[in-house]
C-alpha cells in the first residue's frame, strides 16, 4: 500500500491522536484498504474472464475485436490500480 491509501483514510476520518499515533497505523486498517483494492482488482479479473468467454464464442471478427479491446482495457485498469495504490502480486 502507498501514501494514496493513507490520504484516503484521512479523508474518511482517520486522525492521529495527541501522541501522534493514528488509527490508520493499525494493521487492521491497512489490511482493510488492501482487501478493498484486491476486491476491485478481482472484479476487473472477472470482467476479463467474461470478455474472453464472449470472444471465444463470437461469430464474427468485429465481435472478437471488440472483446479483445475490452480485455486490453481491463488489463490496463488493473495495472493502473496496482500502480496507483502500490499493490503487488494481485490477480492475473
Amino acid at each position: 500500500m502507498n501514501e494514496r491509501i493513507k490520504e484516503l483514510a484521512e479523508q474518511a476520518g482517520y486522525e492521529k491522536d495527541m501522541f501522534g499515533i493514528g488509527h490508520w497505523d493499525m494493521p487492521e486498517c491497512k489490511k482493510f484498504a488492501e482487501l478493498m483494492t484486491h476486491e476491485f482488482i478481482g472484479i476487473l479479473a472477472h470482467e476479463i474472464a467474461l470478455c474472453e468467454k464472449y470472444k471465444a464464442t463470437a461469430c464474427n471478427d468485429f465481435d472478437r475485436t471488440w472483446q479483445q479491446g475490452k480485455i486490453e482495457h481491463f488489463h490496463k485498469l488493473m495495472n493502473k490500480t496496482k500502480d496507483h495504490f502500490g499493490v503487488d502480486n494481485v490477480g492475473p
